[in-house]
């Protein structure tokens, strides 16, 4: 099976905010391929889908202490409005 240049099965959910950096620039990456589902603009969340593989990305942020910086990490799930809701920020 061939993989989606989103990369869903290539990453995970950020460890630390080391990781969570590398995933905010693989957003610029593939930020084109992915569309709004939903978002929590009072928690700074939100659940975005690829066009390409229809697959889901939790977006979340964290704040350099100069600017706040939104990343993705990929989540498997078939609703993504439940998901959100229960959602929390990873940092």
């Amino acid at each position: 099976m061939e993989q989606c240049a989103c990369g869903h099965d290539r990453h995970r959910a950020p460890r630390d905010k080391a990781e969570g950096l590398v995933l905010a620039g693989h957003l610029r990456v593939i930020e084109p391929l992915l569309d709004v589902v939903a978002r929590d603009d009072s928690r700074w969340l939100g659940i975005l889908r690829c066009g390409s593989c229809g697959r889901h990305w939790a977006e979340d942020s964290m704040t350099s202490g100069h600017a706040d910086l939104f990343f993705v990490y990929p989540v498997d799930t078939a609703d993504p409005h439940a998901w959100l809701a229960a959602a929390r920020p990873l940092f």
